[in-house]
């Protein structure tokens, strides 16, 4: 992986990082606008940041009554098309807790497939497409312990 990956890797894995304290505030950053989401149920597009602050606000509030705990990217790469476009794909497990007293289950798992800009030196999200899958490709067993923010996830 170049460096120009390694560092649109790094973004995507901020973003994700990002995304997991269900807080849509925090994601915003990471949106190039206009921006579009593609999911099996309808495609979405995003003019501006409170358009998708009130998106993502519903989405996360949705994952919190679904006892979202964490998630997981696994298999991430990213081709670079040139300089300024790029395409991030892998895998996100996601993960459910409803009591602090049970284990971890499995809650959903989708295939990502992001185009990203480079935006006055940053790299963005333009369009996010997340396609559902039944099962992941590699283990979805959750770890015993959360991993930390310094191993590596999304390899």
């Amino acid at each position: 992986m170049t460096d120009k990956e390694s560092l649109i890797k790094k973004t995507f894995e901020q973003y994700a990082d990002a995304f997991q304290a269900l807080e849509p505030g925090k994601i915003i950053p990471f949106i190039h606008f206009p921006a579009m989401l593609i999911s099996p149920e309808k495609t979405v597009v995003m003019g501006n940041q409170i358009v998708a602050y009130l998106g993502f606000r519903k989405v996360m509030k949705d994952l919190k009554d679904r006892c979202f705990s964490r998630s997981i990217a696994r298999s991430i790469k990213v081709k670079q098309l040139d300089e300024t476009l790029a395409i991030v794909t892998g895998l996100v497990i996601r993960y459910k807790r409803c009591k602090p007293t049970e284990p971890e289950t499995l809650l959903e798992c989708f295939d990502l497939n992001y185009t990203m800009r480079k935006v006055n030196g940053a790299w963005k999200i333009v369009v996010g497409v997340l396609t559902e899958t039944t099962h992941p490709t590699e283990d979805s067993t959750p770890p015993q312990t959360a991993p930390s923010l310094n191993e590596s996830l999304y390899s």
